[in-house]
This record gives C-alpha cells, sequence and structure tokens, in this order.
C-alpha cells in the first residue's frame, strides 16, 4: 500500500511522459502513450512482410524470409526524440518496450512463425561502453518476452566500424560496414531461421552486411529482418 502511495506521489510531482508527444502517461501507459501508438502508424508499415522495399533492398544478402518495420521514420519527425532517447540518454526501457510492442502487433500476422532465433545487430565494444547497452538488443529482449524466441548476442559480433553512417552516400554506407561483422561460430545458427533487429533501416547497407555474413557462412540459415523505424527517401 505504501509503495502504491509513493507512486502516485511521485507521478503527481514528476509526471511520467510520452518519449513522442511529451504529454502525461495515463495509467497502464508505458513509455509512449496510446494515442502515439494508435495515430503515429506504429504497427507495422508491410501487409505483405514477403515482398517489400525492405526485403528487396537486401536482396542478395541471403535467403530472405520476410522483413518489416514498425513505422516510417523522419530524422525531424515525433519519433526522431524517441529514437535519440534511446540511442544517447540511457533509456535502454524505451527499446525494450517497443520491442514488446512490436511483437504484439506483428504476433497475428504470423510475421514470428517458425522463426528460431534473434540475432540483434552487434554494436562494437567501444560503443557499448559508451551507451552502456546495446539498443538493437534490448528491441530484441523486448520482442522475446512477448514471442518465447531466445536472443543470441554471442554468435554474431562486431569488430570495425569506421565512422557514423548517418550523412553518408549508399556506396559509401557499403563501404563503411564492408567486414563489419563476423560470424563467431555457425553451430547455434545452422539450418534455423534467424530474425535480424535493428533500430532504423536506412538504405540497408548495415543489415545486408550482418546477413551476408550469416549466411555466407551458415548451412541451411533463413533470414528475416525487423526494425523499429524505415526512413524512406
Amino acid at each position: 500500500m505504501t509503495m502504491i502511495l509513493l507512486k502516485k506521489i511521485s507521478n503527481f510531482f514528476l509526471p511520467r511522459r510520452c518519449v513522442v508527444c511529451n504529454s502525461i502517461l495515463h495509467e497502464g501507459e508505458t513509455v509512449i502513450c496510446s494515442q502515439c501508438l494508435l495515430h503515429d502508424s506504429m504497427s507495422g508499415l508491410f501487409s505483405d512482410s514477403s515482398d517489400n522495399v525492405m526485403v528487396r533492398s537486401v536482396i542478395g544478402s541471403g535467403k530472405i524470409v520476410r522483413g518489416n518495420a514498425m513505422f516510417e521514420f523522419h530524422p525531424r519527425g515525433l519519433q526522431a526524440r524517441m529514437i535519440y532517447k534511446m540511442k544517447y540518454q540511457g533509456r535502454s526501457d524505451i527499446a525494450v518496450n517497443m520491442g514488446r510492442h512490436a511483437a504484439k502487433a506483428l504476433l497475428p500476422s504470423g510475421f514470428f512463425e517458425d522463426v528460431d532465433v534473434i540475432v540483434p545487430i552487434p554494436i562494437t565494444r567501444m560503443r557499448r561502453f559508451q551507451r552502456g547497452y546495446n539498443q538493437s538488443e534490448m528491441l530484441a529482449r523486448g520482442i522475446s518476452e512477448i514471442t518465447a524466441i531466445p536472443v543470441d548476442t554471442t554468435s554474431v559480433v562486431r569488430h570495425r566500424f569506421l565512422r557514423s553512417q548517418t550523412r553518408l552516400s549508399l556506396e559509401q554506407r557499403q563501404k563503411n560496414v564492408a567486414k563489419a561483422f563476423h560470424l563467431v561460430s555457425s553451430a547455434a545458427l545452422t539450418g534455423k531461421h534467424v530474425l535480424v533487429v535493428d533500430d532504423i533501416f536506412t538504405t540497408g547497407a548495415t543489415l545486408g552486411a550482418c546477413l551476408r555474413e550469416i549466411s555466407q557462412n551458415t548451412n541451411g540459415v533463413r533470414l528475416s529482418i525487423l526494425t523499429l523505424g524505415l526512413t524512406k527517401s
């Protein structure tokens, strides 16, 4: 009873706010308000997850089963505030909650059907030290909480990162991430359907590099991709 009272007092003086629109969160809302979840199209961009711009962007990177993103991302849009807090302000809880939301939104469509394991896009040791966590891993763990699909954070590592991808052209992005990923062990992924998870899909260069590393070194692997945002040109 005391804890509930303290929580109510805390929420009164320091109200929890939506990380997208900054409105006060109501009882039962976590991180993002219901209005933003409903009206900002955070429910999956593609009705056909087997043939869309994401899947076509990574053709040649392996046997791609399906792909989707939760919303269209604009660098100056409201969702950018959420992504910035998630990546640079220590709000790993945002990634976990968005992972849960993504799983709940896409489960009815069969998106996670026969997926064996989730592999979050890894970040370098230095980036993880600076940030304190890997936001893609937190997203994957949120998905896992709902789907019960295990998360694999050890089979693929990132050992090279030249510079930020943000302002690079497609060709520059591809060169920047070439050989950036290393498959430590293929045993855990052999013959599996692997869901690779990242935060933002821009050109597909980063995801494509990771997918190729897995597919070229693992027998019988099938691959799917899921991101929070998709940047449309």
